[in-house]
């Protein structure tokens, strides 16, 4: 209803009315003349007349209209249609209370036609209104994130009122930043919404829980009326809807700007709940990762440790009688024992790194062949009886890299593929260059990859049982740390058996194309 009133008073709408009232009136006179031409009686012109009026009341924007015309109808009546014709004089004595019983009828007619119209107009519009606020309402239930949430909302609001609206998150008034404008068919005047008053009217809004603004006592001077969303840890944000030239909203647009407020601090209640959700799913996974880590080191660092102080307690007790052949072979285990030690708390950290996100790539151009032979000269201490091939083509190859990361990679396939096949089995690292890429991989000819295992090699403390009888399990972490850093640098990395045997991991790093030259 608010929002139909003031079409009356629009010039082209004022002219529009009086052209249909007057049509329809002159229409009536016309046919009351054909009436009388065939000698109807005259209770059946004024029939004619009232359904003018009815007409005129259906066909225009309220109900000044329709008493107009009403009292044309009875005059016209008086004019053209009593005698004596064509004045308003009348020789009857009944023909005054006749007159005003026709105007009085003609003009409840109008009027309860006028009101019947406005209600079935309220009604459309209230039940396109529940229809936006019903889509509003099932939008919200479709998006996640809090900047979605609010630009639905907003968007939804503008739609249901026909304003611009604006919205201040809680961080947005707390740290003076800039608000969610939704300007209403680009409406320039929207700017005004994101000014220093209007973010102090808000602020005020916000602080005290209740509507502000236009048509409000709160802060009236304000060119919106606002709204707290209201959540149940508190007031959330704060939405407001322009009232320009002091269009202000009716008690009706009040309720449903309340019930789509309501809506959008669900869906952001939803949203804060899903986060603590989520993050306390990220906690719970994390004391599981961190539970995992800690049996698998107390599992596979007792061996080793072990080893090393069995050594070290029989040189030490009985250095002087042991044969120097076995005191050799005794300090040879206690270095390579210390050395897996040492490689194995390198990938805790780097996992712990990891986790954190601590883990920092610092690219630098490397030499290819210089990161393979640091990483072969740290396993062959492990090697064993095992033949390590490598295979790097003659040209300089320069890869955009962290060293150091892409070394510990190379140590884990290799020490990986030492672990799981018998003494004497040939591994192969190759590098190549392929499609604008650097190609590592570290194949053997061992006993293969189970099926049911190729794709869990890269899952956190997955390991498979190590067929050579060795006296070391492994903590799990090595194909996965090689997953972390190799994605890091945008590459990529796999796992597939051999078709004549043996299993290959191939991973493989871009280049940059100032390398393409070299």
């Amino acid at each position: 209803m608010d929002a139909i009133k003031p079409e009356y008073y629009k010039t082209g709408a004022v002219f529009n009315n009086v052209l249909i009232m007057l049509g329809i009136m002159t229409a009536a006179t016309m046919l009351s003349f054909f009436f009388r031409h065939v000698d109807f009686h005259e209770s059946n012109i004024i029939m004619v007349y009232i359904l003018g009026v009815l007409l005129v009341a259906k066909q225009t924007d309220g109900h000044f209209y329709g008493i107009f015309a009403s009292i044309i109808g009875v005059l016209t009546f008086n004019f053209f249609f009593t005698e004596p014709y064509y004045t308003f004089n009348v020789y009857r004595p009944d023909y005054p209370v006749t007159f005003a019983i026709m105007l009085i009828v003609a003009v409840i007619t109008s009027t309860l036609t006028s009101r019947v119209k406005r209600e079935l107009q309220n009604t459309s519009l209230r039940e396109q209104r529940t229809q936006t606020l019903y889509q509003i309402a099932a939008n919200l239930i479709k998006v996640r994130s809090i900047s979605q949430i609010i630009d639905v909302g907003s968007n939804g609001i503008a739609t249901m009122f026909g304003r611009s609206v604006v919205v201040y998150a809680e961080a947005t008034i707390e740290q003076q930043g800039a608000p969610f404008v939704c300007a209403y068919q680009n409406d320039e005047r929207a700017a005004v919404l994101s000014s220093h008053n209007e973010v102090q009217v808000a602020a005020e809004t916000m602080k005290t829980g209740v509507m502000s603004g236009a048509g409000t006592v709160h802060c009236p001077d304000s060119v919106a009326c606002y709204l707290p969303i209201k959540g149940q840890s508190g007031v959330l944000g704060v939405i407001g809807v322009d009232c320009f030239n002091k269009t202000f909203l009716s008690e009706e647009q009040k309720s449903l700007f309340e019930a789509a407020t309501s809506q959008i601090a669900l869906a952001l209640e939803r949203d804060r709940l899903s986060e603590k959700q989520q993050k306390a799913k990220l906690d719970m996974e994390r004391e599981r990762l961190r539970g995992n880590l800690l049996r698998a080191i107390s599992h596979d660092l007792r061996t080793p440790l072990a080893g090393i102080m069995g050594a070290t307690a029989t040189i030490l007790n009985n250095g002087a009688r042991i044969d120097p052949a076995v005191t050799k072979e005794l300090l040879q285990n206690v270095y390579e024992d210390a050395g897996w030690l040492v490689h194995t708390v390198e990938n805790i950290l780097s996992i712990t790194r990891i986790d954190e996100g601590r883990m920092e790539i610092k690219p630098a151009l490397e030499a290819v062949e210089e990161i393979v032979s640091e990483a072969l000269s740290r396993v062959k201490k492990i090697a064993g009886q095992h033949q390590i091939e490598v295979a790097i083509p003659d040209e300089l190859l320069l890869l955009p890299m962290d060293g150091l990361l892409i070394e510990q990679v190379l140590v884990n396939l290799l020490d990986n593929a030492i672990k799981y096949t018998p003494e004497g089995s040939i591994i192969t690292l190759q590098v190549k260059r392929h499609d604008g890429e650097m190609v590592f991989e570290v194949a053997d000819n061992g006993p293969g990859i189970p099926e049911e295992n190729l794709t869990q090699v890269f899952d956190r403390f997955f390991t498979a049982t190590v067929e050579k009888g060795a006296g070391r399990r492994g903590t799990g972490l090595g194909l996965a740390i090689c997953k972390s850093i190799i994605r890091a640098h945008g590459g990529e990395i796999i796992a597939f058996n051999n078709p004549a045997g043996g299993a290959t991991f191939r991973f493989w790093l871009p280049l940059k194309e100032q390398q393409d030259g070299q």
